[in-house]
């Protein structure tokens, strides 16, 4: 444990060095890229008795990494940019967490929250606490949500996206690019292979996974006395998938669409041995294929591989 506060500290004084003086980088001390990891755990090995080679997937780009050991168990052009889409809410929120003005804070939407094409899930007006608009960008994938809480933390447009990349370099997340904090942008990208290293970090803190793992929630519009209700777009979480000998199970994820990304989806899965896996599908050519592509994927892997 002190080797990696003692890495994420290093690491993150030179970043400071660096960049704006009053604009420093604060990533959970728990947590490291996993490249950065010290290889502790057992690496999973094939299993002799698996005779498939991979798996057909939709899905442009793909990996799969057991998370105690950082090993990479599948991939298919993980290392290629790709537009992210609404996964960038998870860098969104690392930044958030830094400049968080308080979770009972409230903040009233205003119109410049709200963008041109995007579904929205609250209401110009509506006066909400931080703690519900957390919710609502991480359950919902609200647009709306994530451009007030970026204008809670009281970072110009300018310095939220100076943020995001700082935390990226903190992250080794060498393929990637952020300029907005929503996703809408089709200029925020990154790798398969970056995406397992930043929602390994995002998840380590226990407001994130509370929310990556809600599947409905309601927000309390203080001052119009009203509830905005919403569903997770993560349509298979928590729910049981395998076949009568094992089950596995999403335990938290995020989702993304816009057209230049297509549909994306990066989780953590659960077997009943309590095995776990970091699973990211990039550019999937439906909404159900990007969960379909994610259980055939660790589906395959905990199938073909023991530890």
């Amino acid at each position: 444990m002190f080797e990696i506060i003692l890495n994420l500290l290093l690491t993150s004084i030179f970043l400071r060095a660096s960049a704006t003086s009053y604009l420093n980088p604060i990533l959970p001390a728990n947590t490291l890229p996993l490249a950065q990891q010290k290889i502790e755990a057992p690496i999973p090995e094939r299993d002799p008795a698996a005779t498939s080679l991979g798996v057909k997937v939709t899905a442009k780009s793909f990996i799969v990494v057991e998370p105690e050991s950082g090993a990479v168990l599948y991939e298919k052009n993980s290392q290629e940019p790709r537009s992210i889409a609404s996964i960038t809410k998870l860098m969104t929120t690392l930044v958030f967490l830094e400049y968080n003005p308080g979770w009972d804070q409230q903040i009233t939407m205003q119109a410049d929250d709200f963008s041109a094409g995007a579904t929205p899930v609250l209401q110009i007006g509506d006066k909400i606490t931080v703690r519900d608009l957390f919710y609502s960008m991480l359950v919902a994938s609200s647009n709306e949500a994530a451009k007030a809480l970026a204008r809670s933390t009281r970072l110009s447009s300018e310095d939220f996206a100076f943020q995001m990349n700082v935390r990226a370099k903190v992250l080794d997340m060498n393929n990637s690019q952020f300029v907005e904090p929503t996703g809408l942008s089709m200029d925020n990208q990154a790798s398969a292979e970056d995406i397992v290293k930043l929602i390994q970090v995002a998840f380590s803190h226990s407001e994130v996974r509370k929310a990556g793992s809600t599947k409905s929630y309601s927000v309390k519009v203080l001052n119009k006395d009203a509830k905005r209700a919403m569903e997770s777009t993560d349509k298979i979480l928590k729910e049981d998938f395998g076949t009568n000998n094992a089950s596995y199970k999403i335990e938290f994820g995020k989702t993304g669409f816009i057209n230049a990304a297509g549909y994306c989806f990066t989780s953590q899965v659960k077997d009943d041995k309590n095995r776990k896996l970091l699973i990211a599908v990039l550019g999937s050519s439906s909404t159900y294929d990007r969960f379909t592509d994610t259980k055939s994927l660790a589906y395959w892997v905990f199938n073909s591989y023991k530890w």
